[in-house]
């Protein structure tokens, strides 16, 4: 029976290779496993409704899977027989390697496209072009609760998403326009409504790198994933985030983004309507030298509606030890200060007062 076994095995092992070779399939992943002590006063992790429920005043030392973001995926491109035309997928399922997400696998960018000399077309569930435009300017992306997802709204993957996305113009620039289907979903600003268009979410931006250059301008129209971080419940929010850098030959990197995110309320006579909008903004630096690289990151979240705030800042150190193995060492800090203590009209969340710290090592294997 072993034998058997065995047989069966090193068969299995002799076919996948040839099937993923044929149609050109990328087997990929990622480990990203930290050990980190957290004291999460502002409720950063464990809080609901923007951090208002169980908080944790005690620093506690946690196995985790950084930010969620280990991964197993799949991806490919295959000429279909029509001039330059080729038909492009993806599927990226996150995995769970400490066991404490309550599902093997999850949901991450999934899709089915074409490109060719017109540019690139997907559909599927994918990162926003908002979420995208940010990529760059976030030195601490999935380290712990460094990622800007913590300070900033709009670091979404959305369902129900068709993409364009143009040849690079000039060898510049690159649009992208996204719709996400409203599939009879209740109206944003209207619940007595109902949202059944081709575009009533919608995403545009504009992709610049030039050089030492890099920028994004990102808008989003109606995002259903997001809502204010102080100023109470919304169905969506309009974004517009602008981001930008330079990566010098000698090493340093520097970065910087602004985002507004306005909510949209159901009731357009109240005249707190307009008042509901985030202002965030971010500043970043790395330095890279042979297998270090030294980072930091300030940013910070203004209400307009509460003035409750939100500060970040994170120091880091990363050490390359191969291609595929990165090491991690951070220290990152959040202080959050409540301007609005009791419920207003429209009622929005009590925010707490605190500090939100985290320090660690992690090591990142990707293959």
């Amino acid at each position: 029976m072993k034998k058997n076994l065995i047989a069966v095995a090193v068969a299995a092992m002799t076919v996948v290779p040839t099937v993923s070779f044929a149609a050109d399939t990328k087997v990929y992943g990622r480990f990203n496993i930290g050990v980190e002590n957290l004291k999460d006063e502002i409720g950063l992790v464990s809080g609901a409704n923007n951090g208002v429920a169980n908080p944790s005043t005690e620093s506690v030392w946690r196995l985790r899977d950084m930010n969620n973001s280990s991964r197993l995926g799949f991806k490919g491109k295959e000429d279909v027989g029509l001039g330059d035309l080729a038909v492009i997928y993806q599927l990226e399922y996150g995995i769970d390697p400490d066991g404490t997400e309550g599902s093997a696998f999850s949901q991450r960018n999934i899709f089915l496209g074409l490109t060719g000399g017109f540019g690139t077309v997907k559909f599927g569930k994918f990162d926003t072009l908002v979420k995208d435009a940010g990529a760059k300017v976030d030195q601490f992306n999935d380290e712990s609760i460094g990622d800007i997802t913590f300070l900033l709204k709009g670091e979404n993957r959305v369902n129900d998403l068709i993409q364009y996305s143009s040849p690079k113009l000039a060898d510049v620039v690159t649009l992208n326009v996204a719709l996400q289907l409203g599939e009879n979903r209740t109206a944003s600003d209207n619940n007595t409504d109902q949202e059944d268009g081709l575009a009533d979410t919608f995403y545009v931006s504009a992709d610049f790198e030039s050089g030492i250059f890099f920028g994004s301008l990102a808008y989003g129209d109606n995002d259903r994933s997001s809502t204010p971080l102080f100023d109470g419940a919304s169905p969506g929010v309009d974004l517009l985030r602008a981001a930008g850098g330079v990566k010098l030959p000698m090493g340093l990197e520097l970065g910087a983004l602004y985002q507004t995110a306005s909510g949209i309320d159901q009731n357009p006579g109240s005249t707190t309507a307009g008042d509901r909008e985030d202002k965030s903004w971010l500043v970043s630096a790395a330095y890279t030298v042979d297998a270090f690289k030294f980072k930091g990151q300030y940013g910070k979240t203004d209400a307009d509606l509460t003035d409750n705030t939100r500060d970040m800042y994170a120091l880091g150190v990363d050490y390359k030890l191969s291609k595929a193995l990165t090491t991690q060492l951070f220290y990152i800090s959040y202080s959050q200060d409540n301007n609005a203590p009791t419920a207003g009209t429209p009622p929005v969340p009590v925010s707490l007062e605190g500090d939100s710290k985290a320090f660690g090592l992690a090591m990142v294997y990707s293959f």
